[in-house]
This record gives C-alpha cells, sequence and structure tokens, in this order.
C-alpha cells in the first residue's frame, strides 16, 4: 500500500481528502496526527507547515487539503471531477479558493463558539458556547455567505458544472457540521440544498461512523 493519509478524525480537512479517497476507490493507511501545538516529526518531515492532512504517496510527499484533492483526481484520471477543460477546471478551482479564502474565514467565528477551537490545539479544545452565541455568530456571517453562494450554479445542487466534482467534495465536512449545529441553515439556501446534496453520498455516510464526524 503506497498511500499514506495523515490526518486527525475531527479535522475538517483532513475528513475531505479521506472522503476522496473513498470516493475514488483507492486503498490506503491512516496515521493519526496529534491536535496539539507540536506536532510529530514524522509527520514535519512530510509537511513542514505542520498542517493537516498530509498525503505520501510512494516517494511523493504532498499538503494542503485543496491540492491533495486535485493531485487525486489527476493521478486516477477522473476527468469527471476535475475536468482537464480550462474553463470547467477553472470554474472548480475558483470555487476552491472561494470556500478557502472567503467562506472558511467568515465561518471561523461561528466554528469556534460551535466546536471549541483553539489555534494550536484544534477542535473540541474546550467546550462548545451557548446555543444563543452560537446562532448570533452565525447570523453574523449569512450576509458573507449568502454573497458568496452566488458563484455557485444557481440551478443546483451541485456547485457547479452540473455534477458532483471536486468542488462539492471540499465541502462536505464542513456543510455536514452546518447541518447539524444548532444554527438556522435555510438562512442561506443555496448552502442548505448544496449541503443536503453532498451529504447524500453514500462515500460520507459511509466515513462518517468511521473517521469520527461529529453529529453535533
Amino acid at each position: 500500500m503506497s498511500l499514506t493519509l495523515h490526518t486527525h478524525r475531527f479535522s475538517s480537512n483532513g475528513q475531505k481528502a479521506q472522503l476522496m479517497l473513498d470516493i475514488l476507490g483507492l486503498d490506503y493507511a491512516v496515521r493519526e496526527v496529534p491536535f496539539e501545538a507540536e506536532r510529530a516529526d514524522w509527520h514535519v518531515a512530510v509537511n513542514p507547515m505542520g498542517g493537516i492532512p498530509a498525503l505520501v504517496d510512494g516517494d511523493f510527499h504532498l499538503a494542503e487539503s485543496n491540492t491533495i484533492l486535485r493531485y487525486l483526481a489527476d493521478r486516477e484520471g477522473r476527468d469527471d471531477l476535475y475536468p482537464r477543460d480550462p474553463k470547467e477546471r477553472a470554474t472548480i478551482d475558483w470555487i476552491l479558493d472561494l470556500w478557502a479564502l472567503v467562506v472558511r474565514p467568515t465561518l471561523f467565528s461561528y466554528e469556534s463558539a460551535q466546536y471549541g477551537i483553539v489555534l494550536g490545539l484544534g477542535a473540541f479544545a474546550k467546550d462548545a458556547a451557548p446555543e444563543a452565541e452560537v446562532q448570533e455568530k452565525f447570523d453574523k456571517a449569512v450576509p458573507k455567505l449568502n454573497q458568496a453562494m452566488q458563484v455557485l450554479d444557481p440551478v443546483g445542487p451541485w456547485a457547479c458544472l452540473g455534477h458532483h466534482t471536486i468542488a462539492d467534495i471540499a465541502a462536505t465536512p464542513v456543510l455536514h457540521r452546518l447541518v447539524h449545529a444548532p444554527v438556522d441553515l435555510s438562512q442561506v439556501p443555496r448552502m442548505q440544498a448544496w449541503a443536503e446534496a453532498c451529504l447524500a453520498t453514500p462515500e460520507w455516510q459511509a466515513l462518517i461512523p468511521t473517521c469520527g464526524v461529529p453529529q453535533t
């Protein structure tokens, strides 16, 4: 087995890389990286920045979750997940960048409250905030989220191109958390429809109980 994923079961970025491996039907090993600030030497040897996840493919090392999705799609020749057509590929890349640079930062205050995130320690490092506070922080994110969702295919439910792609895979773990959080996701209807489609995929449903994806 040449593929090894360095991840943590509660890392949404790690979960999307694991989801991609499962969708591709690849055999792989998992090496769990502790959330503590001082990452193990064996992990830093693969990813000097210490971030989660990282992928070991034989003697090739790769980090950054969206890059791992792109690499695996190309490695397996899955043009349906990441097309070769320049315009279609650029559309997916736009959404991946939007997710990483706009949506995730917009959600950070809410996620920190809901999942007890502490920088350097990761999720569940402290107790969740009261539900009213979590909803309040999500409410503040709603206008920016609705603005970002205008980039997605207005017909839906997938992010773009009318079918499931790595843009959807990248978002699935966080969309799962939103659906199961004490927030009113109907305030962002395009995101709610997107979440319903992504969470229904059989690979994600199979992954939930095996990787410790939180249900609340």
